[in-house]
This record gives C-alpha cells, sequence and structure tokens, in this order.
C-alpha cells in the first residue's frame, strides 16, 4: 500500500511504500512503458517513476523504520518526487491503460497511485484542490504537449519559493494544455491567477532544474 510525506516548500510528495508495493509499482511501470503507444521516448520521463521505485527498494532513497510500539508495521521505503513529475508520470500510466489490454494488478497500481496523490494534494493546497485535480485529470498524455514541456514546467516549478508554489500551481497545471498559448490572454481576462505567460515558460526550456529545496 502507498502512503506519502509532504516534503519541505511544497516541493512534491515523499511517495512511500512496502517492498512489495513499490516493486509492483516498478514492473508496472516498465510493462506499460513496453506495451504504451502514447509513450514515445522509452528511456524518457514515464520510466523515471519506475528508476525511482527501484531505488527506494534498494533503500538508495530514504528507509523509514517503524515505531517501537508498532514494529509490526515494518520498514517502508520513500522516495521524492516533485508535484509536476509526478503528476504527468500518473497521468500517463493512466491513460496508457486505456490503449491496450490491461490487468487488474496494472489498473491496481494506477488506483492506489492516484488515491495517495489526491489525498496529499487535498492536504497540501485546501481550497485549490479540487481546480488543482481537475486540471491534473485534464492533461493528455495522448498529445505529446505534456511530455515535452515537462522540461521547462519543471524548471518554473524549481524556481518558485514554497509560497509561490502553492499560489501558483494550479496555474501551471494550466500549461500542460497544448492550447494554453491560445487560451492564455482569454484566462487573465477572465481573472485567472498564478499563470505564467507562455513565452516565459517557452524560455526554459532545456533550462537546468534548480535545486528544488525539498
Amino acid at each position: 500500500m502507498f502512503a506519502y510525506k509532504l516534503l519541505k516548500n511544497h516541493a512534491g510528495i515523499l511517495l512511500c511504500g512496502d517492498y512489495d508495493t513499490l516493486k509492483s509499482l516498478q514492473e508496472v511501470v516498465h510493462e506499460v512503458n513496453e506495451k504504451s503507444v502514447l509513450i514515445r521516448d522509452k528511456e524518457g520521463s514515464f520510466l523515471g517513476l519506475a528508476y525511482d521505485a527501484r531505488k527506494a527498494c534498494e533503500g538508495q532513497r530514504q528507509v523509514l523504520k517503524p515505531p517501537a510500539h508498532m514494529s509490526e508495521i515494518g520498514v517502508r521505503y520513500g522516495v521524492e518526487i516533485l508535484w509536476p513529475v509526478l503528476l504527468v508520470q500518473c497521468r500517463m500510466l493512466r491513460t496508457s491503460l486505456a490503449y491496450f489490454d490491461s490487468s487488474k494488478r496494472q489498473q491496481a497500481i494506477a488506483y492506489a497511485l492516484e488515491d495517495v496523490i489526491e489525498g496529499a494534494i487535498d492536504e497540501v493546497f485546501g481550497s485549490d484542490a479540487k481546480v488543482i485535480q481537475e486540471r491534473w485529470y485534464r492533461i493528455d498524455p495522448s498529445h505529446p504537449w505534456p511530455e515535452e514541456k515537462l522540461s521547462s514546467r519543471g524548471a518554473q516549478f524549481c524556481m518558485w519559493t514554497g509560497a509561490q508554489r502553492r499560489a501558483n500551481f494550479a496555474g501551471l497545471l494550466a500549461s500542460f494544455d497544448p492550447m494554453y498559448s491560445f487560451a492564455y490572454q482569454h484566462m487573465l481576462e477572465n481573472g485567472e491567477v498564478g499563470l505564467v505567460a507562455p513565452e516565459d515558460l517557452d524560455a526554459l526550456d532545456n533550462v537546468e532544474w534548480q535545486d528544488p529545496n525539498w
């Protein structure tokens, strides 16, 4: 079963699980990566989720020992993942499963991952949680835009302070829509806040991400 801990500065979550859960996540991501017609770069950002799960299983990220009074919980493992990366990866997983004959195990991992992300969004973003979840689920990896633009969006996210991430993340998620450059001005006129100008995001293509201070 997955669990989470919040990272500092609203950077993302520490995705936690026992060995078997994280091992299953790693295996499912590899299976989907191989079968999915949507994932064009087979060594890209989606496969990074399997890498993170493997490193966690190997104890190379965070090892969470059970409290002394509840040793039956057992050892769990965790890996830090930034919000924009995790949300895009999860949408790539969910959308890909609709394009081949997926197994119950693959679906179960996808639902479990979505569930833990929804819980973390609710805790972190409060009144903005609903719009963030709506924009997250509108990310459509059947179009190459979300994966192609993750680099610039991640760079912008890492540049922000914790307060800016909390205030502007919903606006950043809006930019994963392929029509964002056309919709941006209209959204501003409708009173949307926290948006980043398309040209500012374009300027961050291939820019190295700063330390997110998580």
